[in-house]
């Protein structure tokens, strides 16, 4: 999609969907300000990714979220143990539906942890400029 058509002043929507044990140190709050200062992202955290259902993706999207980045701990280091196993499986599969649709591009699973200072807000940055790049999802969804 050419971002020549993009609407002026456009700012990509982004929702980020993570696990509330990732990023929990004291250090990590300035990470997640930073990124919450930004009026067109949003955090939700979960308690776990594993709890988390692939309809809260495709609902973002469908009400008009630009992109959704799904970050939770890397393998392994799971505070309930297989939740992030759990959760990987399950965007799998989103994402293959996904690549079939026209939202292919519009969401991101990352991997991350609180000894990865700086990783977040770059994380966010860089689904901003890929998101940008795709356009407003209502041409999508149209």
């Amino acid at each position: 999609m050419s971002t020549d058509r993009r609407k002026p002043n456009w700012e990509p929507k982004i929702i980020v969907l993570m696990c509330d044990w990732c990023l929990f140190s004291e250090l990590d709050r300035a990470d997640l300000a930073r990124v919450q200062a930004q009026p067109n992202v949003r955090i939700v955290k979960i308690p776990c990714l594993g709890r988390m259902d692939p309809m809260y993706v495709l609902t973002a999207l469908q009400e008009g979220i630009d992109g959704v980045l799904v970050a939770g701990c890397h393998l392994g280091d799971c505070h309930y143990k297989r939740g992030n196993f759990m959760a990987e499986n399950r965007i799998a599969v989103l994402q293959t539906v996904l690549e079939t649709s026209s939202l292919k591009g519009r969401t991101k699973f990352a991997h991350i942890s609180t000894a990865e200072r700086g990783v977040f807000p770059r994380l966010v940055e860089e689904m901003q400029q890929k998101i940008g790049a795709l356009g407003p999802i209502e041409e999508e969804l149209t």
